[in-house]
């Protein structure tokens, strides 16, 4: 079948999904241009791939590249009549599915240092399983873009604050026979207030678990069709229910008195940043921020080629809008993220814009209220020296698309120029915490967050 063809077969059966996420094959229409989502296995890219998106990005799109908070790419402000050339040429380098229905449903995470450490569980063959078999099943192939997966290894370096529909996380560090806690609809528990795993079970039950839980969803999404995620399964049947059905499906015990009392050891703070451990004492990884998750073709380029020159032409983005180089000789560290500096990029926490995330406001979306991406670039230089440490948040409305979760301190857009400001809070009383400051212009912002005492905003994860 020639690249057209692929491209008809693979863009006339999809469903337009107007609530869905963007993807390859269904670009999200935004006021500055539709959206192509660029999901990437485990965040991993080459140099060559990375090349190819910058030069799709200038001849298709309006030149701006963002990472997600799921480890993917997009391309924004692409024409109508761009689309299927972009979609081609995406396709030769490599960056597509496995099948034509699968994208949308290529949503498995694991932690960017999956792997890497010795001794340590590691949970790329699992995750790499059931990444196959969501893009190859027919039946999987109809969850909702939106559906997500968590296989943790319980790395030092993880993004376990995102929901996830269905989440594994390993008990442990026994990398021979590991036992995974599981849940649904939520993230592995981290403080004792949180909700509990369902259940544990071995590592060669793992991969039925979850094949066993879709089934179940999808004969109960068949009679609930306006239902989409497992949350909404769990709200109408209740956990009893549903965890006994479970186990009158697979061939194991699921239920276990440790679940409700294991807690995932809390990841290292700001762990992508700087220099990060690898299996090897001779390299290391090299984390750094972009400025709010974003980059042009032209640094896209010269990121690569960083990584052609350092890294063995490796890059790995990563849920926190960030970029790790893997494979540095030990030696090469410190002129890399010299060079990493150079590019504008953030590779320490002492530095406001490398905690700082924000979705893309008002110049390119119909909902925000603020332009967003501005003024925290503006926030960013006005807390420099002042806000150390303090992981910032700007939201141009309350739907707070850039972050699933509560941030220490989150800004929400009230109109142009002005925000709200809220500093994280267990139970709220806003799902981004409790009032700091109403209706303040970024200048006032800044003074106020600046003059915050350490720890500010530090009262426990929060789950949206």
């Amino acid at each position: 079948m020639s690249q057209l063809s692929t491209i008809v077969a693979a863009t006339s059966g999809i469903e337009d999904r107007r609530s869905a996420c963007p993807g390859l094959f269904r670009m999200a229409k935004a006021l500055d241009g539709s959206i192509c989502r660029v999901k990437l296995t485990f965040g991993n890219l080459s140099a060559e791939q990375a090349h190819r998106i910058a030069d799709a990005s200038r001849q298709f799109g309006n030149g701006v590249i963002e990472i997600t908070n799921r480890a993917n790419l997009q391309i924004r402000g692409v024409r109508p009549d761009t689309e299927n050339p972009l979609i081609a040429a995406l396709l030769a380098a490599g960056l597509g599915p496995l099948t034509d229905r699968g994208d949308d449903v290529r949503n498995v995470m694991i932690s960017p240092i999956a792997g890497i450490l010795p001794r340590e569980v590691d949970v790329r063959p699992l995750a790499s399983q059931l990444l196959e078999t969501l893009q190859t099943s027919p039946a999987y192939q109809t969850l909702s873009p939106k559906f997500s997966l968590l296989v943790d290894g319980g790395e030092s370096v993880a993004m376990v604050e995102h929901p996830h529909d269905i989440w594994l996380s390993a008990l442990g560090r026994n990398s021979d026979n590991p036992c995974f806690a599981f849940g649904v609809a939520g993230t592995p528990p981290t403080q004792m207030d949180d909700t509990a795993a369902l259940g544990i079970v071995g590592s060669s039950q793992a991969f039925d678990l979850v094949t066993t839980v879709l089934d179940l969803f999808i004969q109960w999404n068949a009679t609930n069709p306006a239902a989409s995620r497992l949350r909404h399964m769990i709200a109408a049947v209740g956990t009893g229910a549903f965890v006994t059905d479970l186990e009158k499906r697979v061939n194991f015990p699921v239920r276990n008195d440790n679940a409700a009392k294991w807690r995932r050891t809390l990841p290292r703070a700001n762990g992508h940043l700087g220099l990060l451990p690898e299996r090897s004492g001779a390299s290391r990884l090299v984390g750094a921020m972009l400025p709010l998750g974003r980059l042009s073709p032209d640094k896209l380029d010269a990121l690569a080629a960083l990584a052609e020159k350092a890294s063995n032409g490796k890059l790995r983005a990563t849920p926190w809008q960030s970029i790790l180089l893997p494979d540095i000789p030990e030696a090469a560290t410190t002129h890399s993220l010299q060079e990493l500096e150079a590019l504008g990029f953030a590779t320490q926490p002492d530095n406001p814009r490398a905690t700082m995330i924000s979705c893309s406001g008002s110049a390119g979306c119909r909902s925000a209220l603020a332009a967003t991406q501005s003024d925290g670039l503006k926030l960013g230089t006005l807390l420099q020296g002042k806000a150390a440490n303090l992981a910032v948040h700007l939201t141009g409305c309350t739907k707070s698309c850039a972050s699933p979760s509560a941030n220490p301190v989150t800004l929400v857009a009230t109109e142009p120029g002005y925000y709200d400001i809220f500093l994280r809070a267990t139970n709220g009383p806003s799902r981004f915490g409790k009032l700091l400051a109403a209706h303040v212009t970024i200048e006032e912002a800044a003074d106020c967050i600046g003059n915050l005492p350490p720890n500010s905003g530090s009262g426990g994860p929060t789950h949206a």
